[in-house]
């Protein structure tokens, strides 16, 4: 009953995460974006930082400790959200070699996946969840009888394991994808530099513009082969992050060098 309950929780507070989350990044941008990991109305951070609080307050509670000072909620939610941020920043691009945020625009950012600005923020929706939505949402769990937790923890699980399903089968497809775009890139560019080289021309601005061209080109090209599952997953990811491209970005830098000193002789 504590797990289901729990569970019930996390997907309320991920909900509520994903309506915070997707108005104020469309207000923000002037467009409709829809946030979040997984393909559902949810951003799983939330609702794991969340219920994190909602257990401690309610062990807190059963050890008869103290109440938390509002100040104290608030340092205990900054550092938390920093922490899970920051995890969860570090596992997706380990896990997809893909970000979907991105702070290294702001001061006091950690590479680019926490900042000053949004963890005080996160202390703040801390001191909100405490006083106003953790007793609003105890207070319902009351009057609903157990065996009616049990079945919508149970429902709510199998369509939170179908999302993540899919939603992981599409950004492993991309990251495949994104590695063949950039394979067709590097060959096209290598072969476009030998050409420049043969005939002695200033590489300095065209292999950028040529690379730029031609990576939208194959980009394209791969997206008009995707399903609507996969162009949906890309539109969530902000960016995406592989050793190998940056090695092929490095050689192609000294090419591009190498070029540069051969005109100039």
């Amino acid at each position: 009953m504590c797990i289901s309950r729990y569970f019930v929780w996390f997907i309320l507070y991920s909900c509520m995460g994903w309506i915070f989350e997707t108005i104020y990044c469309t207000v923000i941008t002037g467009k409709w974006a829809n946030r979040g990991f997984l393909y559902g109305p949810i951003c799983p951070i939330y609702g794991a930082g969340a219920v994190a609080i909602s257990i401690l307050l309610e062990w807190l509670e059963g050890v008869q400790l103290p109440e938390l000072q509002w100040w104290q909620v608030y340092l205990i939610s900054a550092a938390g959200s920093a922490v899970l941020e920051f995890v969860t920043s570090w596992t997706l691009e380990k896990l997809f070699h893909a970000y979907w945020w991105d702070y290294s625009d702001k001061p006091f950012n950690i590479q680019g996946r926490i900042c000053l600005e949004n963890t005080l923020l996160f202390g703040i929706a801390g001191l909100v969840i405490v006083y106003l939505i953790y007793p609003f949402v105890r207070q319902i769990g009351v009057g609903i009888p157990a065996i009616a937790i049990e079945a919508i923890s149970l429902v709510l699980m199998a369509v939170l394991a179908s999302d993540l399903t899919l939603t992981v089968s599409a950004l492993t497809n991309l990251n495949q994808t994104i590695q063949e775009v950039e394979e067709r890139v590097q060959l096209y560019m290598e072969q476009f530099v030998e050409e420049l080289a043969e005939k002695r021309q200033d590489a300095g601005d065209r292999i950028e513009e040529e690379r730029l061209r031609i990576s939208r080109h194959y980009t394209w090209k791969s997206t008009e082969k995707m399903d609507w599952t996969k162009r949906s997953a890309l539109k969530r990811v902000a960016g995406f992050r592989r050793k190998d491209f940056e090695r092929q970005g490095e050689k192609l830098s000294m090419l591009r060098e190498a070029i540069q000193k051969r005109v100039k002789k």
